[in-house]
This record gives C-alpha cells, structure tokens and sequence, in this order.
C-alpha cells in the first residue's frame, strides 16, 4: 500500500512557512509536495484534484522562480532591484492562496483519500517512462529549449513515480542536474529580456555572460543526455 499521508504532512508543515515568506525554502517545499503529490494522483488512476494541485504548484512557482533568480550572483543592481519588485508582485498575488476555502478543499480531499495499492501503482509506471523516452525523442531531434524543457518536466515525474514505489533514481536525478541548470540559466536570461523590454538600461555585460554560460550548459546537456539516456530511462 502506498499512502500519501508523508507528502500531504510535508505540504502541511512548509505552507505557514511559505506564508511568512523569510526562508525560501518554504515555498520550494511547497511546490515539490504538490508535484509529488499529483504523480502520487496519477499512479493511481485519480482525476479529481489534479486542477487543485496545479494551480497551487503554479502559483507557488512564480514566486520560486523569482526567489532563484535572485540568487544568481552578481546580479546587475537595476535588474536585481525589478526582480524584487516581480517577487513582491508575485509573493502578494500568491499569499492569499494560503487561506483561501480552495486550499482548505484540497487539503481535505487529500486527506480522505485511501493508500494505493501496489500493483495498481506499478502497472501504470509505465506511463512515466514511455512519456520521459519520447521528450528525449523529441528533444534528440530539435536540441532546442522548449524540448529540453518538457523533457525535464517528464524526468521529474518518471523520478517521483518511481521514487512512490521506493526504487533507485540515481541516474534519473544526475540527467535533471544538468538540464536543470540549462533551465535556470534560461529563465533567468528570459527574465532579463522582459526588462529590458521594458525601455530598462541594457546590461550588455551581464548578457553576454549569462548567454555564454547558457551555451556551454547546453552543450554540456546535449553530451550528458547521449551518455546517460540509457541508464536513466531504462
């Protein structure tokens, strides 16, 4: 039987410190328990809640993403500066969320729903895997962003399916490493063209070096997805 009593309590404990908003880590953990708990919904043929668990995970990956861009070092002063704004925008959107009668539902019907069984949960693994096989399939071909992107999100999901059914994810969690920081470097170059879209003062500089930074982890990617593909999507 597979319960998700653990990841529904993770959820419960990080939301009142994704509230107060002083750790980071808050919202982080927030956003990977309603990840994990959608697989978990999935694993076991549910439909219901899924709408719930995505709107909480995209509200809460605003402002993640914003708090990891703000980690970047040696952010531009005039850039960092709009992306705490964009933080604070997003942080006063995504606060009322917490306490809203939707959240309250969704924690409840979590909390009623019976463990799943094993083989009911194995049976449908496969689904992950095919679904992780073809974004490699269509990232081998393209090597472009929004490819590289799906295929990471398929990544996740086949780790989390299997890591439910407590089996080995190591080869798994080494491919997301590095398409993870393709993807970090990528937000954050798209985030410094939307501020720049705005008639904000270039930062040639700073481009210039995120954008050569991108190029050597894509490269990096492209290699580290031709050794690894094997092992991690067996």
């Amino acid at each position: 039987m597979i319960s998700l009593a653990r990841w529904l309590e993770h959820l419960n404990v990080h939301l009142p410190m994704a509230r107060e908003g002083s750790d980071p880590e808050g919202i982080h953990q927030v956003r990977v328990a309603g990840r994990r708990l959608r697989v978990w919904l999935e694993l076991g043929g549910f439909r219901m809640l899924e709408d719930d668990l995505a709107w909480l995970v995209q509200g809460a990956g605003k402002v993640r993403d914003l708090e990891v861009l703000l980690g970047h070092p040696r952010l531009p002063k005039t850039f960092q500066s709009w992306a705490k704004e964009q933080l604070k925008q997003q942080r006063a959107a995504f606060i009322p969320m917490l306490d809203s009668p939707r959240l309250k539902g969704l924690r409840l019907a979590l909390s009623t729903l019976p463990p799943l069984e094993r083989p009911q949960a194995e049976a449908r693994l496969g689904h992950f895997l095919q679904q992780a096989q073809r974004r490699y399939e269509k990232w081998q071909h393209h090597r472009d962003f929004e490819h590289l992107h799906a295929l990471r999100r398929a990544l996740r999901r086949l780790r989390y399916a299997r890591e439910w059914l407590g089996m080995n994810t190591e080869a798994i969690q080494g491919l997301q490493e590095v398409l993870g920081r393709v993807g970090d470097l990528h937000f954050t170059l798209g985030y410094l063209e939307a501020f720049e879209a705005l008639g904000a003062q270039a930062v040639p500089l700073f481009k210039k070096r995120l954008e050569a930074q991108l190029n050597q982890a894509l490269e990096q990617a492209k290699t580290a997805g031709d050794s690894q593909k094997n092992t991690a999507l067996a």
